[in-house]
């Protein structure tokens, strides 16, 4: 997998040194099969036109492993918001808490913000989907990494109104389950004033 396109520190701290590195790469390239699949089953339903209406998918049909590490979002683009429609019950577990109905800037951490460079900023601008790999490192080390399948949706045809998110998330030490790896990352992050 080529990690080229764009990368930057989404956050860093110097007091213990951690840095929330983002990378974006081609979605086509996805290590993950079920990134893969998710990708073609999203193509198939769009039938030509840049992106399929949320009511054209179900979520059943991206396997009944995969829905946990799912959410959908309603997107809103001027001025850009987003609300969480579902949120999977592994990312509940993994990130701590059930975010539906929530915006992503109530997601640990929230120093991160929303911003236009950011996963829901790239569907709404690019009307394309994005494949985002995020690392959680210190100069010593890799603590873990998340990769992120986002999917624009469109209801009318001709912005996107929704996005379809899908998570693979995995800590460098394997005996340390998910929902701890996430503590301790997210612990050392300032929330947002």
């Amino acid at each position: 997998m080529e990690l080229s396109v764009c990368s930057n520190v989404l956050w860093s701290s110097e007091d213990d040194d951690l840095e929330i590195l983002s990378t974006y790469v081609d979605p086509t390239e996805a290590p993950v099969d079920y990134h893969k699949n998710a990708l073609s089953y999203w193509d198939n339903k769009r039938q030509g036109r840049f992106a399929p209406r949320w009511d054209e998918l179900s979520l059943m049909d991206f396997g009944l492993g995969v829905v946990p590490l799912i959410s959908v979002t309603d997107l809103t683009v001027e001025p850009l918001t987003s609300r969480y429609r579902f949120w999977g019950t592994k990312l509940t577990e993994i990130f701590g808490g059930d975010y539906t109905g929530c915006s992503p800037t109530d997601l640990p951490p929230k120093k991160l913000g929303m911003s236009t460079n950011g996963g829901c900023g790239r569907l709404v601008r690019d009307r394309v989907p994005s494949y985002e790999v995020k690392e959680f490192q210190n100069q010593k080390e890799l603590y873990g990494r998340a990769l992120i399948l986002r999917m624009p949706l469109s209801d009318d045809g001709k912005t996107v109104t929704n996005g379809i998110n899908i998570y693979y998330v995995e800590s460098i030490r394997p005996q340390q389950p998910l929902s701890k790896f996430f503590e301790k990352i997210l612990s050392t992050v300032p929330a947002r004033n």
